[in-house]
């Protein structure tokens, strides 16, 4: 693991391999702090890495208020242990709405983004139709949908994107693909649309 200002160097530098390098060093660091923080959750792996892949976004559109690289990493630390904590929060209120209302057999503890939830609704058929003509690289599209429609673990399209780009993919390469892609796609007006309409 790279001292924190050369990491923050890393992960701000225009050299993509540079870049890439220094996100997979912080998603592996900032993975072990989530699951810290969510690892007495049925769900922890999970819930750890989809609090790391929020963290990495917010980190990669904020780098520029981290005012000291020697402070990279605590700067770091401090975001996704706040997503983490948030998350922890945001369930607790959430299970205890469904005890008033016993209603816990309708409700799955991961259906939480809505890319979960729309992977869950009724008309997932039109949301994937949709998503296959999003503006994202094939890449991007088959690590979405093969996480969010096809239950596919990150190790899973690692191995298949492996495979197809006849190099090794890692699994991080995997995550920080689809956490730049579900920013996107967050902001994709046809799928803005499809939310607001159902």
């Amino acid at each position: 693991m790279q001292d924190s200002s050369t990491l923050y160097r890393a992960c701000g530098s225009h050299d993509a391999e540079q870049q890439t390098t220094g996100y997979q060093q912080l998603w592996e660091y900032l993975y072990r702090v989530a699951y810290q923080v969510v690892r007495d959750q049925e769900e922890a792996p999970d819930m750890a890495e989809d609090c790391t892949q929020k963290a990495l976004i917010k980190i990669h559109d904020r780098l520029d208020d981290c005012r000291d690289p020697k402070a990279f990493k605590a700067w770091s630390r401090r975001i996704v242990s706040h997503i983490a904590i948030d998350e922890l929060r945001r369930r607790k209120r959430l299970d205890f709405s469904l005890d008033d209302d016993n209603r816990h057999t309708d409700y799955e503890d991961n259906a939480a983004t809505p890319e979960e939830v729309v992977a869950q609704s009724a008309d997932q058929q039109a949301v994937l139709t949709l998503l296959r003509d999003a503006p994202i690289s094939a890449r991007s599209s088959r690590v979405v949908l093969g996480r969010y429609f096809q239950n596919k673990t990150d190790e899973e399209l690692a191995a298949v994107e492996s495979e197809l780009a006849g190099k090794q993919v890692l699994p991080s390469h995997v995550q920080v693909t689809r956490a730049k892609n579900i920013k996107k796609l967050k902001q994709w007006m046809p799928l803005l649309a499809h939310w607001g309409a159902a």
